[in-house]
């Protein structure tokens, strides 16, 4: 897979709408990506310490083929006034910082522990202490 990574600042809007701004981009990926079957994926991350206001933007394609017609495909769209007067209303919500391509390794990654795996699922509880020289025979 590669990827194509967009970072944004939210603006002072979404700033102060948080909840406001989630809207609207849950609405944008709807509308967004449904022309657009060579993304097979897109994943959002948030910074939360330091630049707390800047998302990013993975979308992955299977190869560089698949970008290309993605890049085609949003000019076509851009083409429609409707679709752009909307794809634009971007610049209500953020900034676009950078972009960059990214590609997957041939590193296999690894499976989350059976320790971690309640964390990784949105668990907020702490995890248990281990217990210490409480062992029975």
């Amino acid at each position: 897979m590669i990827y194509l990574v967009y970072r944004m600042k939210l603006t002072p809007r979404a700033q102060h709408d948080m909840a406001a701004f989630w809207e609207w981009a849950r609405a944008r990926e709807e509308w967004f990506y449904r022309e657009l079957p060579m993304v097979r994926s897109v994943r959002w991350y948030q910074s939360v310490i330091g630049a707390v206001y800047e998302l990013e933007n993975w979308a992955g394609f299977d190869d560089i083929e698949g970008f290309a017609a993605y890049r085609r495909k949003v000019a076509e769209l851009r083409a429609r006034p409707a679709w752009e007067k909307r794809r634009v209303t971007q610049s209500e919500w953020w900034e676009f910082i950078d972009t960059r391509m990214s590609t997957d390794t041939p590193l296999p990654g690894r499976a989350l522990s059976p320790a971690a795996a309640p964390a990784a699922r949105g668990s907020r509880a702490r995890p248990r202490p281990r217990s210490r020289g409480s062992r029975t025979a």
